[in-house]
């Protein structure tokens, strides 16, 4: 069994002292344009933390995932929930006291939102502070950007884009609408260096709504499973490595 959720308290006690580490999967529940599910932020961590798992045989197990994230930018999309960056930061601080109580060691916090990224680097400094685990952020997109580079059409990607798409029909192709991937109006905003895909950019209090009509940032007509596998793959086999370099360090 993978997953923390799936044992008893009397096999947890067992296992403690032979579990390398565990994994808590964190994503979204927001807008994903037309075509991709609210959860996909979320789909996406909870998968690949559960194929890390399996690769490794039972030294790590799969923590229950956080299916919410800080997505006020989404808002103006129906069916968009967000937390304030101090409830997930409370949350993923709880889980880590928790599990530090327990006698666990390390804990992977695998990312699937970008919108967390801040938040989740505050709660790895309590963390640090409050407790006596060892912790890693991982957000897997960012070990494979060459590989985006490579296989990548579109220069603008971000949200439900080619990106994003192509990851979905590989992890969740039911949940894919095909016939509703459409190719978004993307807005220049008026400000200069405040594009989002500008590589020498600004930071603003920006709304999605403000770039592009479908919820898209980025064209996901583009999208393809051969396209995804690749990316996926490589998001898999890096992912492995860092963990496996973290749980020896």
């Amino acid at each position: 069994m993978l997953e923390w959720k799936d044992h008893t308290w009397f096999e947890i006690s067992e296992k403690i002292n032979k579990i390398k580490a565990v994994i808590l999967p964190v994503g979204s529940c927001e807008q994903h344009s037309l075509h991709l599910p609210l959860g996909m932020d979320t789909y996406s961590s909870y998968t690949l933390s559960l194929e890390i798992a399996k690769r490794l045989n039972g030294d790590i197990l799969v923590l229950p995932p956080i299916w919410y994230g800080i997505s006020p930018h989404h808002m103006n999309f129906k069916g968009t929930i967000t937390l304030a960056p101090n409830t997930l930061l409370s949350i993923v601080r709880d889980i880590a006291i928790s599990l530090d109580k327990h006698g666990l060691q390390k804990l992977i916090i695998i990312n699937g939102h970008g919108g967390n990224i801040p938040t989740l680097n505050l709660a790895l400094r309590e963390i640090r502070e409050r407790t006596k685990l060892d912790t890693v952020l991982i957000n897997p997109w960012e070990l494979i950007s060459d590989v985006i580079k490579d296989v990548l059409e579109s220069e603008i990607w971000g949200h439900a884009c080619e990106f994003e798409t192509s990851i979905a029909l590989v992890i969740i192709p039911d949940k894919v609408r095909r016939e509703k991937i459409t190719k978004p109006m993307m807005r220049e905003p008026k400000m200069k260096y405040a594009a989002l895909w500008s590589p020498i950019k600004i930071s603003t209090a920006w709304n999605t709504d403000e770039f592009t009509n479908t919820g898209s940032i980025g064209d996901p007509t583009k999208a393809s499973k051969k396209k995804g596998e690749k990316l996926w793959d490589a998001m898999v086999e890096r992912t492995l490595d860092v963990v496996k370099s973290f749980i020896k360090s």
